[in-house]
């Protein structure tokens, strides 16, 4: 190529993903809220971005499965499932309630006069 030449070039930047274990994600967030620094100095200090951190912060935050936690030994898991289908159990009966007294209500009234 000639000094008069010229070549176009356009810029690309490639972002490469990286993928940190569980544990360092759930250590992070544990050790940021312990320092008392705002996310992003504490994001610089451990070298992810802070929109990383954010995201792993809002993660922990966010309610799994309603919330509870789930039971992990037998005993936890049986009593759970015991819970559940007697929840069941009253919500179908609920159901079964509002589906009869909707079919009373939507009958038409029998009349007592003919014609």
């Amino acid at each position: 190529m000639s000094q008069t030449e010229t070549k176009d070039v356009t810029a690309t930047t490639t972002r490469k993903s990286v993928v940190y274990p569980e544990a360092f994600r759930r250590d992070s967030v544990a050790a940021w809220r312990r320092s008392g620094l705002s996310v992003p100095k504490y994001a610089l200090q451990i070298g992810v971005h802070e929109t990383t951190l954010y995201t792993w912060i809002r993660a922990e935050e966010r309610p799994h499965g309603g919330g509870e936690k789930t039971p992990t030994d037998l005993d936890s898991l049986q009593a759970e499932n015991q819970r559940l289908r007697a929840e069941n159990e009253n919500l179908r009966a609920q159901r079964d309630i509002l589906k009869k007294t909707l079919g009373i209500l939507s009958a038409p009234p029998e009349s007592t006069t003919k014609g």
